[in-house]
C-alpha cells in the first residue's frame, strides 16, 4: 500500500500543486498492474494495493479535474526486457511453475519461457512488453486520448477476459 498507493498519490499531489501554480493543463498517467482486476491466490497483499491504485486514479480524476487528466495502465507480468526479472528471478518462476529447463541456458532463452508461459494464459497468447505498455503511456499522455480521464487501460493481452471466463 506504500508504494502502489500512497508513493501514487504523494507524486500527484506534489504535481499537481506546481501544476496548480503554472495554470497549466497536465496529463497523469500511473501504472497500476492487471493483478487489480485478477483475484488469485497468493498476492493478496500486491493485488489489493493495485486494485486501490484503481480507485485512487478515479479520485484524483474527479479531484484534479479540469486542469489535470489523470488515467493508469495496468499492464500484465512483462518478463522480457524489464528489469524486473534478473535470471535468478526468472529461474525462480521457471521452477515455481514447473517450467522445463537447463541451468546453463542463456539468460535471453530463460526469459523466453515465462514471457511465453504468462503469454499462453492470455487471449492472444503474445507476450506483453515494454513497448506494449510504452504505448499505452503515448496515447494517455498525448492529446490522441485528450477527453480520456479516470481510466485505467489495460495492456495485459486479454489476460484478465481470460481468467474472468
Amino acid at each position: 500500500m506504500s508504494i502502489s498507493v500512497t508513493g501514487h498519490y504523494i507524486v500527484a499531489d506534489e504535481a499537481a500543486a506546481i501544476w496548480r501554480a503554472q495554470g497549466l493543463p497536465a496529463s497523469l498517467v500511473l501504472t497500476t498492474s492487471v493483478n487489480a482486476v485478477v483475484a488469485k491466490k497468493g498476492s493478496l497483499a500486491y493485488d489489493a494495493s493495485k486494485a486501490a491504485a484503481n480507485h485512487l486514479i478515479r479520485e484524483l480524476a474527479i479531484e484534479l479535474a479540469p486542469l489535470v487528466r489523470v488515467n493508469g495502465v495496468a499492464p500484465a507480468t512483462v518478463v522480457q526486457g524489464s528489469g524486473m526479472f534478473p535470471r535468478e528471478r526468472v529461474i525462480a518462476s521457471l521452477t515455481k511453475y514447473g517450467i522445463p529447463f537447463a541451468p546453463d541456458e542463456p539468460t535471453e532463452s530463460l526469459t523466453a519461457k515465462p514471457a511465453q508461459f504468462y503469454a499462453d494464459r492470455s487471449l492472444l497468447k503474445r507476450p506483453v512488453t515494454p513497448g506494449d505498455q510504452a504505448e499505452a503511456f503515448f496515447l494517455l499522455l498525448t492529446q490522441r486520448l485528450g477527453q480520456t480521464t479516470g481510466q485505467i487501460i489495460t495492456v495485459d493481452g486479454g489476460l484478465h477476459e481470460a481468467f474472468l471466463h
